[in-house]
């Protein structure tokens, strides 16, 4: 079950990084068009790429810890015994996700405290856009417990690299 709630919602996380770059892309394209050849800018254009990257880099650190590619000192685990190995990323994925844990609960405070903060181009609350940090670290919590449990069902220890 954890397993497949984990695999949609990073599959969710994929296609809303896929739609927020193909956003952020066009609006940047529109405004140089409108800058250099109607003379005219679009004032909200960087405030929404601003926003669309902050979003991008939470949700793209849920999608890189489900593959598990994020940056790891794998030759000096891979060079632990295999039982060493497992209790060393059991480890690891409770330390993980008591950041995530804590990075969670105050990302909530921070969105709650700015949603009566508004951008000043697009007037949008700057919760919205704090709120893509307890997301993240939500899916990236999922991802770990998933992998958590994998290990600790007396599974071999994982392997770096694009495996989810």
């Amino acid at each position: 079950m954890l397993s497949r709630t984990s695999h949609w919602l990073n599959k969710i996380a994929e296609v809303l990084c896929s739609v927020i770059l193909l956003t952020m892309t066009l609006v940047v394209t529109l405004q140089v068009v409108c800058r250099y050849f109607l003379g005219a800018s679009l004032v909200w254009s960087e405030e929404l790429s601003r926003y669309g990257l902050v979003w991008i880099t939470f949700l793209g650190g849920s999608i890189a810890l489900k593959k598990r590619a994020h940056m790891a000192l794998q030759a000096l685990v891979d060079k632990l015994s295999p039982k060493s190995r497992k209790v060393v990323q059991i480890f690891t994925l409770f330390t993980i996700m008591g950041f995530l844990t804590i990075a969670t609960v105050k990302g909530v405070q921070l969105a709650i405290f700015n949603l009566k903060q508004h951008s000043p181009a697009m007037g949008v609350p700057m919760g919205v856009v704090y709120s893509a940090i307890p997301a993240g670290c939500l899916l990236m919590m999922v991802h770990a417990a998933e992998q958590l449990v994998a290990l600790l069902r007396d599974g071999p220890a994982l392997t770096s690299g694009r495996t989810g």
